[in-house]
C-alpha cells in the first residue's frame, strides 16, 4: 500500500471514528498493538511480563502490516502503538505522541560477494518490499544519495522471509534485510553474501517507537511511567545479559532454530538498537521525520520533533534514576 493510499485510509478513518473517552478507563489496563513477535520486540515481551507482575493488564495484539497498525491506532482499537510510521496518522490529525523509543533501524543492504559498492548494483536485481515501504525507501534514498547513475533492477517481493528465500534461491543479487534475516542468510550460505550498506549505523532513524493518544497519556500517568521505567531497565540489562532475550525468544519464536537464536540476539545486541536513554532525541526524531518526508509525499502538518513527541514523563524518569 502506498503512502498516499494509507493517508486516504487514515483520513477516512479519523473522520468517521467515534469520539469517546480512553479505550480503557482503568489505569491498570491497556491494549498494545504491534506487527508481531520478533527479536526486535523481545525486550517488550520481557517488559510486559514484569508489568503483569506489577498488577497491570496489558493485552498484546499482533496486527501484521503497517496499514493494520495505523488503522488500529486511528480508530482507538489500541491504546499504545509501536510503529514509527504512525507519523502518517499524526499528520492526518491523530492526536497521538511518541513517549518512548522502541528500536532504531535494524536493516542492512546485502549483496552477493563481489558486489561491494553502490555503483556495483547497476544492472543487478535488488529486492524491496514496495516502493513506498520503509524497506523500499531505505534502498531508493540510499541509491539516490550515493549512486544516482546506477540502475539496479528493482524487484518487489513483499515479506522479509520471501526476500530471504529469493536470495538463497539465487533469484536476487541484493536486498534490504533486517539483522535477523542477515544472520539466517549467513547460516545458510556462509561467505556468499556481504553487507554493502549498514543502515543501523548510517541511517539510525526510529524504526519502532511507542506512542499513545494525549488523552491516554494524561489519564494513565502511572502506567506510562512504569512502561518507560520497566523498558529502560530491560534495555540496560539486555546488553549485560543477552540470555534474558534468548530465554524469552525460545518461548515466543518457535519458528527460529534454538541453536541459531543466540546468534540472532547477539546481532541485535551488537548493533545496540535499543536505546538505554529512551531515545527520542531531537536529532533522531528529526532524521526520522526527514526520512519519511523524502519519499515524494511530504507531510502536511508535521515538520519538527515537538509536533510528534511528548518527552515529559521520559525526562522525569531519567531525572529520577
Amino acid at each position: 500500500m502506498t503512502k498516499g493510499n494509507i493517508r486516504r485510509l487514515l483520513a477516512t478513518t479519523l473522520l468517521t471514528a467515534v469520539v469517546a473517552g480512553p479505550l480503557h478507563a482503568a489505569e491498570t489496563k491497556a491494549v498494545f498493538g504491534f506487527s508481531g513477535w520478533s527479536v526486535g520486540y523481545l525486550p517488550t515481551a520481557v517488559a510486559l511480563d514484569r508489568l503483569k507482575d506489577m498488577g497491570y493488564e496489558i493485552e498484546a495484539v499482533e496486527l501484521g502490516g503497517n496499514s493494520n497498525q495505523l488503522q488500529a491506532a486511528a480508530t482507538g482499537a489500541i491504546d499504545i502503538s509501536a510503529i514509527a510510521q504512525i507519523l502518517d496518522a499524526m499528520d492526518q490529525g491523530l492526536d497521538s505522541k511518541f513517549f518512548l523509543a522502541g528500536n532504531s533501524n535494524e536493516f542492512l543492504l546485502v549483496a552477493r560477494t563481489g558486489i561491494s559498492t553502490c555503483e556495483d548494483l547497476d544492472g543487478k536485481s535488488l529486492g524491496i518490499h514496495s516502493v513506498g515501504s520503509f524497506v523500499g525507501q531505505l534502498a531508493l534514498q540510499h541509491l539516490a544519495a550515493n549512486c544516482p547513475d546506477a540502475e539496479p533492477k528493482i524487484t518487489v517481493i513483499e515479506g522479509s522471509e520471501n526476500r530471504l528465500a529469493a536470495l538463497i534461491a539465487g533469484q536476487l543479487d541484493s536486498s534490504v534485510v533486517d539483522l535477523q534475516d542477515w544472520t539466517l542468510l549467513n547460516e545458510k550460505l556462509p561467505g556468499q553474501f556481504q553487507v554493502t550498506q549498514d543502515f543501523t549505523s548510517t541511517m539510525p532513524i526510529m524504526r519502532a517507537a511507542f506512542a499513545a493518544k494525549t488523552e491516554f497519556l494524561s489519564s494513565h500517568p502511572e502506567l506510562v511511567r512504569d512502561w518507560i521505567e520497566v523498558h529502560l531497565d530491560v534495555y540496560n540489562e539486555l546488553y549485560e545479559n543477552p540470555q534474558l532475550l534468548i530465554d524469552k525468544g525460545e518461548a515466543l519464536l518457535d519458528e527460529i532454530d534454538p541453536e541459531v537464536l543466540p546468534k540472532l540476539v547477539q546481532a541485535f545486541v551488537d548493533a545496540r538498537i535499543w536505546p538505554v536513554d529512551g531515545g527520542l532525541s531531537a536529532a533522531s526524531v528529526q532524521k526520522t521525520i526527514d526520512f519519511f518526508n523524502n519519499d515524494g509525499e511530504p507531510f502536511e502538518t508535521i515538520s519538527k520533533p515537538a509536533d510528534v513527541v511528548d518527552r515529559s514523563v521520559l525526562d522525569q524518569v531519567l531525572a529520577d534514576r
